[in-house]
């Protein structure tokens, strides 16, 4: 019998395969799986591909794609800790290509916001901080050496570890930012209900994550750059996210595929997934440290939603 994810650990199991659908068995493996969707709670999941020994999956209900393998917080945060920092992407060249994002979403929030308490989740170094001039700004980070850079422009206010750690007082925020860190959250449900009850009445909620049914996704498939388990664990789109947020008590506001800028060699270190080797990695290492590499590129394939939404 398996448990719920909210009663606790899964049982161990494994998977055989009947036509396209997994059929789970008790059995021990490195990590256990979930029972279901951990969206809609549907069963009826089929298989999409393995990458890194994950499975990516499929709810047949909802039509939530996830990493099966289930993941705990505290494996999360061991696994960070030994991944270190994405040095290419934090580069301190890098930073007006960063900003170019920040800024967009800084003036849509001052839009519908004219200030006030903001967290942003995932800060990193706290790069999209620094651009909210007028904001009483606050971070949580995971990864300890971006959290420590962090911690040393706004102090207490960076958490270094999970949000629900962070000891933040309900209703305090009015509003909170998810920049492509709730693809990375073992339960992203948890998480944004997390996010409602730290938010005034009537606070908004940002959401950025990567499109898995862009066109781009659907002609790679498994070789979709932001297929890198379990750096990513969820992959949504247009409606799961939705789906995620209104299950979370937000009412949806808006969407908006915000152009990116990046580096020429950015992108050959992203498509390489990490990875040293292969064609990517090599043409980085080629364009590394040469002006061509410093190309910048404007990129908008709608692989990119930022989804606005205002709690209930």
């Amino acid at each position: 019998m398996f448990m719920n994810q909210d009663q606790g650990q899964i049982g161990p199991t494994k998977c055989s395969i009947r036509g396209d659908v997994f059929v789970m068995q008790p059995v021990p493996q490195k990590h256990s799986l979930h029972p279901a969707c951990y969206l809609c709670g549907a069963t009826n999941i089929k298989k999409k591909f393995k990458v890194n020994d994950h499975h990516i999956v499929q709810c047949r209900t909802c039509s939530f794609v996830f990493v099966w393998e289930h993941w705990s917080p505290d494996a999360l945060a061991t696994y960070y800790k030994q991944q270190g920092t994405d040095q290419v992407y934090g580069e301190v060249e890098n930073r007006v290509n960063l900003n170019y994002y920040y800024e967009s979403l800084r003036d849509i929030i001052q839009a519908m916001k004219p200030g006030g308490q903001l967290l942003d989740v995932g800060c990193s170094e706290g790069q999209f901080l620094d651009v909210m001039h007028g904001w009483q700004c606050h971070g949580v980070e995971l990864e300890p050496v971006a959290a420590q850079k962090a911690q040393i422009k706004y102090g207490d206010r960076v958490f270094n570890g999970n949000l629900e750690d962070a000891g933040f007082s309900n209703e305090t925020f009015d509003v909170i930012t998810l920049q492509d860190v709730l693809d990375h959250m073992p339960a992203p449900l948890a998480s944004l209900r997390k996010c409602r009850d730290l938010l005034k009445p009537g606070g908004l909620i940002v959401v950025k994550v990567h499109n898995i049914s862009c066109l781009y996704a659907r002609i790679t498939g498994s070789k979709y750059y932001a297929i890198v388990p379990p750096v990513h664990l969820s992959y949504f789109n247009k409606k799961t996210l939705d789906f995620a947020l209104v299950e979370s008590g937000f009412s949806v506001l808006s969407h908006k595929y915000i152009s990116h800028i990046l580096f020429l060699k950015t992108i050959f270190f992203r498509l390489s997934e990490g990875k040293q080797r292969g064609l990517f990695y090599h043409c980085f290492k080629l364009v590394e440290h040469s002006r061509l590499g410093k190309i910048r590129i404007r990129k908008n394939l709608h692989d990119i939603i930022t989804t606005w939404a205002v709690k209930l």
